[in-house]
């Protein structure tokens, strides 16, 4: 399935269309939808999440980390689960700056820098996995609120 641009831009077309036609929200984002080939916006959205690329997490059973740096496996399963975590948080908050907060998002620096910290050791393996997703709501808006002020010294 492709779409004509990402999710945060149609929903600006939707707002944006609901305003010039003065449709309730729910009928500017159907026709937006209609636009992209679907029946409504609810299935699009469902589509859309059916074919998006899943983190690939191991099967392995939970294990303690307890030194830095990082495995090298273990690493990139956090900057996987890191990297997905991100795309959900990014396409609920619309960001008013979407490219600038983009650009401010690193996954290798979030999981090496902002996440792991000796202090923080030693944890079991799948409880930080959950605390990349569970804390990535404000770290993403952290980028979003950064990157407007870079946008509005711009101005």
């Amino acid at each position: 399935m492709e779409l004509s641009a990402p999710i945060y831009e149609l929903k600006r077309r939707a707002k944006q269309l609901r305003r010039e036609k003065g449709l309730r929200h729910s009928e500017a984002l159907n026709c937006i939808a209609n636009e992209e080939g679907f029946t409504s916006w609810s299935l699009l959205i469902h589509k859309y999440e059916d074919q998006k690329p899943k983190p690939t997490i191991q099967d392995s059973d939970s294990f303690e980390v307890s030194a830095l740096p990082l495995d090298a496996g273990f690493r990139a399963e956090a900057i996987d689960v890191a990297s997905a975590a991100f795309e959900r948080v990014f396409a609920g908050i619309e960001p008013d700056n979407p490219k600038m907060t983009r650009k401010l998002w690193n996954a290798e620096k979030h999981v090496d820098e902002d996440h792991f910290s000796q202090e923080n050791l030693p944890i079991d393996s799948e409880y930080a996995l959950s605390l990349i997703e569970a804390l990535m709501l404000s770290h993403v808006v952290g980028l979003a609120t950064t990157a407007d002020k870079m946008a509005h010294r711009k101005d």
